[in-house]
């Protein structure tokens, strides 16, 4: 049971989260609030959790509920009931969730049914897409949050578009970018890559995919098959997410051509991303990271919910077919201009939120 009140709690669960909450609870602790920090365990493979904190400073969790299930419903549903032990009016007086993960709506949902004023960071991103989970996430967490706080212009006209009250919403910037300009000096210099230790000894490409649409055997097939025209020329490092490990394992699927490497803790897994040639990926986060590097980036998705790193960052969505091949051919040959910077995108968007809360 939890005897002290804090001033405010926040949520994550997954390594997407603990980028956005790092700079918030940083700010938040440095002007003197008691802040609840929990982590509900949704994510609990070492590197892709328990590393990342010590690499970006986050602190430890003051409670990890440990949670693990075998399905999205039973993760939600164990995640309410862990939090709902935790969170109301005698522990905290508000809440704030990250991102689009099934930790997010679980604590926005504990947050509306026990009263207590809930916060959503990055908020009002559509990809339009019902079918990702992430998408009805995002949804259903701004439909009952208080506060929503948005990385970009388009993201306040999403939610205006779903008859959200402007008195709302609060464009503050990326998060995420918080977190990348505190590191970037680290991320970028030198001594923070060295292509032995993977094993590169050629110019490569890093590919992360982790999302269900494309852990089948038609879209990986088409992926892998078409990357494979180019391992004579490039090393192709896939840092492999729990999920695409077992797809991999339980399908026999030959990646002998290609180089897997475990979950690289936030810092080594930038500089890999940095000093590559090309990135392609499914996940949404990396295409706002490999615009602030001014890396090229393919989406392997057939929509994106930050259209924002097409139109003025370094891009684009191919979706999965058998273009893939002319589509890197198009990259490679193409030079990108320097970026000149998204708005708000800008290290202070914990600053921001903590102005305007206070």
């Amino acid at each position: 049971m939890i005897k002290t009140k804090y001033d405010t709690a926040m949520i994550v669960g997954a390594r997407p989260n603990f980028v956005k909450v790092a700079p918030l609870l940083s700010y938040y602790e440095d002007n003197n609030h008691n802040v609840l920090f929990v982590h509900t365990g949704q994510h609990w493979d070492k590197n892709m959790s328990e590393d990342i904190f010590r690499d970006i400073g986050l602190r430890a969790p003051d409670i990890n509920l440990n949670i693990q299930a075998d399905s999205m419903n039973k993760q939600l549903g164990c995640i309410i009931s862990g939090l709902d032990d935790i969170i109301n009016s005698k522990t905290t007086k508000s809440l704030f969730v990250f991102g689009d993960v099934t930790s997010t709506l679980a604590g926005a949902v504990v947050a509306k049914n026990n009263g207590i004023e809930s916060y959503h960071v990055e908020a009002g991103l559509r990809s339009k897409n019902l079918h990702a989970p992430e998408e009805r996430n995002r949804i259903m967490v701004d439909s009952i949050c208080d506060k929503l706080f948005t990385p970009s212009k388009d993201a306040v006209q999403n939610l205006l578009k779903e008859n959200i009250i402007s008195d709302k919403i609060s464009n503050v910037g990326n998060i995420m970018i918080d977190t990348l300009v505190k590191n970037h000096e680290v991320i970028t210099s030198e001594g923070s890559f060295n292509q032995e230790e993977f094993n590169i000894d050629k110019e490569y490409f890093v590919l992360t995919i982790h999302r269900p649409v494309n852990l089948t055997d038609e879209n990986l097939s088409i992926i892998f098959d078409g990357l494979k025209h180019y391992v004579n020329d490039y090393d192709i490092v896939i840092p492999a997410h729990p999920r695409l490990k077992k797809f991999i394992e339980k399908n026999n699927i030959s990646t002998s051509s290609f180089k897997i490497i475990n979950p690289q803790p936030y810092i080594k897994f930038l500089s890999l991303v940095y000093n590559s040639a090309l990135c392609l990926t499914d996940s949404g986060g990396l295409q706002e990271e490999t615009t602030y590097l001014n890396k090229k980036c393919l989406t392997l998705r057939e929509e994106t919910e930050r259209p924002i790193t097409v139109d003025l960052g370094t891009n684009k969505v191919i979706g999965v077919n058998k273009n893939i091949i002319d589509e890197i051919n198009n990259s490679l040959n193409t030079k990108l201009q320097i970026y000149e910077g998204i708005d708000l995108w800008d290290g202070k968007t914990s600053e921001r939120i903590y102005q305007e809360l206070n």
